[in-house]
């Protein structure tokens, strides 16, 4: 009921800005996964996946339940839920924080599996993608990298620097809560190396902690009485911390052997009595361990009051206790062992099916690409073949058209004054020469060979597809003829053009010519062998704007040059 209560509180409060994307039974759990993470379970189980139509929803459900299982120290038995929120969020670029909370928590589960190398990988992808004023984040995972360094040999001072990491950015945001961690577990790291560095660092957690988390407080007490124990050996000052934890520690359930230091440093101080007080009055012991240390501390009473048979006793108990627990590490040790073999094993034969699946893919895929591409050029080949029939027809027939029209104009410049007629007849002799030059090729498909050139006025209209391209071989008498056919038309105007832009290419002058003859754009494409009709006229259009500078079409240009403008 309180829970129902306090979803509908927390809703409400993060509607109040206007509809948000997620749903609001999200939303609160989210809220209440750090100063409540039992709540925000208790939400997330109870919120059905089906029931959530929104794939984003899904992803966040998925992240916000590994996230408040790790967060309640339940222990991850699979990695699914947090792989389809990580799925997700890769494909979302808009959701960068939620995507470094499923890399975050992708490494917390793989470490929680026993695979150390891969939770580092996911942490560091996570460090990666996090955005710079994201502290709490960066501070996070610098936190959980340096807590898989401090567990590798020789990585002490690589731990050292992510647990500082770790503290600015906690710092920025001035969350004491997981300062006090860092600095705790610094100088848990720093240990016998930085002698100094563990003292203060221990010293400032357990401070940041006194009014905060009496668990944690008692806990760097704790790990302080022992470093003054066994390092500086100073039994007095690590007596006074040991006896603060004895007197008001024992309401917070710590383990015991943070009331031993205080038995330890009364026998070596030589108060037996004050040892035994603070014997009986420790909680009994809850493990093997606890056993062995309790017989130690036995041992070393009797020892102290020269009960030989008392402290033999006590000490081959103690030795017995420790072969149990030396020899059950070494199970746990074998079984750990034999467990990651048969996870590599499973993983290694996953790489292979994978890796033949993926052969067999691409396999298809070529197969497939190479036919479809096969399929591609047979239908592009029969187009090219019908469209180069069609084009023979065209131009056959507009040559045939041409040629007609130029004799009809003859007849009517037979009228004219005899220097005129003798223009068009040049250009009538030029086009009857052209019309004669177009010509074919054939195969010969039995030798593969190219056959003889036949002219275009041999050819009837039923060509066959074995003539495949055309060639035109023009002779300069021709081009002497159009000259002088175009500039009697034109006033000059090609000896005009050669004179005046002298930078323009022979073909580019020849292009000038054929379209002042008004021969068709078909014509002129075999003529100067181009590739397209359209590139003709957006040819002649960029001559003259960028070859002869002015800003004007071939028609306005004949246009201009006629009336003396140019």
């Amino acid at each position: 009921m309180v829970i129902s209560l306090l979803v509908v509180l927390v809703a409400a409060v993060t509607g109040c800005g206007g509809a948000h994307r997620y749903d609001s039974r999200l939303t609160a759990a989210d809220s209440l996964m750090l100063p409540n993470p039992d709540s925000a379970l208790a939400i997330v189980e109870a919120i059905v996946l089906d029931s959530l139509p929104d794939e984003g929803d899904r992803a966040y459900r998925n992240l916000l339940l590994t996230q408040a299982l790790y967060r309640c120290y339940i222990t991850a038995t699979s990695d699914s839920d947090i792989n389809r929120a990580l799925a997700y969020y890769r494909t979302h670029s808009g959701e960068r924080e939620k995507l470094t909370r499923a890399y975050i928590y992708k490494g917390a589960v793989m470490e929680e599996l026993g695979h150390p190398d891969s939770a580092m990988y996911y942490y560091k992808h996570a460090e990666a993608t996090a955005a710079p004023d994201d502290y709490f984040n960066l501070g996070y995972v610098n936190l959980r990298i340096a807590s898989l360094y401090k567990d590798q040999v020789s990585q002490d001072s690589v731990a050292i620097n992510k647990y500082k990491d770790a503290i600015s950015y906690f710092t920025a945001i001035n969350d004491t809560c997981y300062l006090i961690s860092c600095y705790g577990d610094l100088g848990a790291v720093c240990g016998v190396k930085y002698p100094d560095s563990t003292v203060y660092y221990l010293v400032y957690a357990i401070d940041l902690s006194k009014n905060i988390d009496p668990v944690k407080y008692y806990t760097y007490k704790s790990k302080l009485a022992g470093f003054y124990f066994y390092y500086y050996q100073d039994y007095k000052r690590s007596n006074e911390l040991a006896m603060d934890i004895f007197r008001h520690g024992k309401g917070y359930s710590l383990e015991n052997q943070y009331y031993f230091y205080a038995a330890w440093t009364y026998i070596r101080m030589g108060h037996l009595d004050s040892a035994k007080y603070v014997l009986r009055e420790t909680p009994f012991p809850k493990d093997a361990v606890d056993s062995m240390n309790w017989l130690e501390l036995e041992a070393e009473i009797a020892q102290a009051e020269n009960n030989s048979l008392a402290f033999k006793s006590n000490l081959l108990q103690s030795r017995e206790k420790e072969i149990q627990i030396m020899s059950s590490s070494q199970t746990e040790v074998l079984k750990v062992t034999e467990s990651n073999f048969q996870k590599s094993k499973a993983e290694q034969q996953q790489i292979v099916v994978k890796r033949r699946n993926g052969y067999l893919i691409f396999v298809l895929l070529a197969v497939l690409g190479l036919t479809l591409l096969l399929v591609l050029l047979f239908i592009r080949q029969r187009f090219a073949v019908k469209r180069n029939f069609e084009e023979r027809k065209e131009v056959d027939r507009m040559l045939s058209e041409t040629v007609l029209e130029l004799k009809e104009k003859q007849l009517k410049l037979n009228q004219l004054q005899g220097s005129v007629s003798e223009l068009f007849g040049y250009r009538i002799d030029a086009l009857m020469e052209l019309y004669d030059c177009v010509k074919f090729k054939t195969k010969d498909k039995e030798n593969n060979r190219v056959r003889s050139i036949i002219p275009l006025s041999s050819v009837i209209m039923g060509l066959s597809d074995d003539y495949q391209t055309m060639d035109i071989n023009l002779s300069d008498n021709f081009w002497k003829k159009m000259k002088l056919s175009v500039n009697g038309e034109y006033d000059g105007i090609i000896s005009y053009i050669e004179k005046q832009y002298p930078n323009l290419s022979k073909k580019e002058q020849q292009l000038f010519c054929l379209l002042c003859a008004k021969v068709p754009p078909q014509i002129i494409k075999l003529c100067l062998n181009y590739t397209n009709v359209k590139t003709i006229s957006n040819r002649i259009n960029v001559i003259i704007k960028k070859k002869m500078g002015l800003d004007l079409t071939l028609n306005e240009f004949l246009q201009e040059y006629l009336k003396g403008k140019l």
